[in-house]
């Protein structure tokens, strides 16, 4: 059994949006019901919205920094791009995969067994020497480094491209 036209009005007007009341109004009991359906369609479904996707154009190898041109957006939101440009791959991306912000982080500076420039600094005291980073790092990361010369080891935050400060 189908309902009749007047409670298809009152369907209308309950679960249309604010703005869609003032057309359903319109609809009388006497109106067809075909025109009745086509308003009740039109202003109660909802535009399907997509979720933005960030996907690999290529193989992307963990390690390698992110550019434009290694990545396709599927979606409405074109900023979604820039949360990944300039970012290091953690793991490697197959082409047609999705990124998401896990996969990603900042780039590294300092590798593992680079020699760095460490410095002390305390008050107007600074002492630059040379060091091997003991482990790999971004800028702000904390490593552990050997003073060559002392041969102590040290932990010390990256500050740049092989350098660190310690305290």
């Amino acid at each position: 059994m189908k309902p009749s036209l007047s409670i298809l009005a009152i369907l209308a007007v309950v679960a249309a949006p604010a703005g869609a009341q003032q057309q359903i109004a319109a609809v009388s009991p006497q109106a067809p019901r075909a025109a009745a359906e086509e308003l009740l369609t039109m202003s109660v479904m909802p535009a399907e919205k997509k979720p933005t996707v960030v996907r690999a154009a290529n193989n992307l190898r963990a390690g390698s920094v992110l550019h434009r041109s290694d990545l396709i957006v599927e979606g409405d939101n074109d900023k979604a791009l820039e949360l990944f440009v300039g970012l290091e791959l953690k793991r490697a991306i197959y082409q047609g995969k999705t990124l998401s912000p896990n996969d990603v982080g900042p780039p590294t500076v300092v590798t593992r067994n680079a020699i760095v420039q460490l410095e002390f600094i305390r008050g107007p005291l600074m002492i630059t020497t040379e060091g091997r980073a003991l482990d790999a790092g971004a800028v702000g990361d904390s490593v552990r480094v050997m003073n060559l010369s002392s041969k102590i080891i040290l932990t010390a935050v990256i500050t740049g491209p092989n350098k660190a400060v310690t305290q």
